[in-house]
């Protein structure tokens, strides 16, 4: 999750950082919404890669192709811009997980276009 001052609480979590660590040599998912890329970024997990965030993080995401777009997914990582990006973000962690066709089939049944 994003927002403050989660985001920077999630960033001080040794626990935390090495899990997210130990998931990205792993090649998991990995995906985080607003100002909550800036651990990511500052893990160096997002040097050379698209990503996004809330604006004014950007800084925080060391090595980034900040692209500003409400979802980036670069490999195994996907980050969300923020609240209004919710659902976008949401369905690009199902098509990671469970593919496009569980993306269209909840598409379908919360009538998102």
């Amino acid at each position: 999750p994003g927002g403050m001052p989660g985001a920077a609480t999630l960033e001080k979590c040794d626990e935390l950082r090495k899990l997210i660590l130990r998931f990205a040599e792993e090649q998991k998912p990995i995906a985080a919404i607003c100002a909550a890329p800036m651990v990511l970024g500052k893990l160096g997990l997002l040097k050379g890669k698209k990503a996004t965030c809330y604006p004014g993080f950007e800084q925080y995401l060391e090595g980034a192709d900040c692209t500003g777009a409400p979802v980036e997914r670069d490999g195994n990582i996907i980050t969300g811009k923020g609240p209004g990006a919710a659902m976008e973000f949401a369905l690009a962690i199902v098509e990671l997980l469970k593919g496009k066709e569980k993306v269209e089939e909840l598409k379908e049944a919360m009538c998102v276009r």
